[in-house]
């Protein structure tokens, strides 16, 4: 019987918790999509076919000792890190991302109070998907860089074998 009371009791704390966090953190999405929206021209991508399905990734962070906020698009990133074990892969609509990362960057480069905002949340970097066709900006964990398969690790880099061969 005192097994199920704590259980229980548990369990409604667990899903309170979760409850605040979630709320806090739609919070925080729609304060960070207020604060950007007014810079950022995602409306005029509307007119691209299935632009709702393409959301890049940018990681933000402050300058240190500066109230200067840096950008890195990690779609593009993570591309160019993979084409040094594989050379032959492409991102689908790269282009698009290449505009849309332009965009973005100008956005929260033309944001005030964006550095203070970063700072309340209390990271060093900050993950964000942009959603170009509602507008939305939703913080999300930054993904982990690609990394070379296992095999590609006993033959070397893209750029070893490029080098061995010339």
């Amino acid at each position: 019987m005192l097994f199920i009371k704590v259980f229980s009791t548990t369990v409604i704390t667990l899903i309170i918790s979760l409850k605040a966090l979630f709320s806090q953190m739609s919070a925080l999405n729609y304060e960070i999509s207020s604060l950007v929206r007014p810079n950022w021209e995602y409306e005029s991508f509307w007119a691209i076919p299935r632009i709702g399905e393409t959301k890049p990734i940018v990681a933000i962070s402050l300058l240190a000792g500066k109230n200067t906020v840096n950008v890195r698009c990690l779609d593009l990133e993570y591309l160019e890190i993979e084409k040094t074990f594989k050379p032959k892969t492409k991102l689908e609509r790269e282009f698009l991302h290449k505009i849309m990362c332009k965009s973005i960057n100008r956005a929260v480069k033309n944001t005030n109070g964006l550095d203070q905002l970063i700072l309340k949340i209390g990271m060093d970097e900050v993950g964000l998907r942009f959603d170009f066709l509602n507008g939305w900006i939703e913080i999300v964990q930054i993904p982990e860089p690609p990394q070379p398969d296992e095999e590609m690790d006993g033959m070397g880099s893209g750029l070893d074998l490029h080098q061995q061969n010339t």
